[in-house]
């Protein structure tokens, strides 16, 4: 799997959320076992959840959103946490300040990596 930096210069929140990210990428990215992030899997509900929250914050940052995968494979729940990763990183760098949201989906990205982390993800 390929993965992408989202590193730029934004507001506090934004870096952090990016940063957050860009750590679960890796990692996922480091895990041969597809199967574990399969939407049905609490790794893989995890991960969708925040690719979620990355692709509302890219809405707050005044980008697209897209839907859900919840019966979806390991393989395309990752594709989808790239894509959201990514999509971020394109709309913080092109905003002009920061919403409000993206602090509290921060915070929320921070407990969903915690959760990933207690599922073995």
């Amino acid at each position: 799997m390929t993965t992408t930096s989202l590193r730029s210069v934004t507001t506090p929140a934004t870096d952090a959320l990016r940063l957050l990210m860009d750590h679960v990428l890796l990692s996922v990215a480091a895990d041969d076992d597809a199967d574990r992030y399969s939407g049905g899997t609490p790794a893989g509900r995890a991960l969708l959840s925040l690719a979620s929250l990355a692709l509302r914050a890219a809405a707050a940052l005044a980008a697209e959103s897209c839907g859900t995968l919840d019966g979806a494979p390991g393989t395309a729940v990752r594709r989808e946490l790239a894509a959201a990763a990514r999509l971020l990183g394109e709309a913080a760098e092109d905003a002009h300040g920061e919403s409000w949201q993206i602090a509290d989906l921060l915070v929320r990205a921070e407990r969903l990596q915690a959760q990933l982390a207690g599922s073995g993800g």
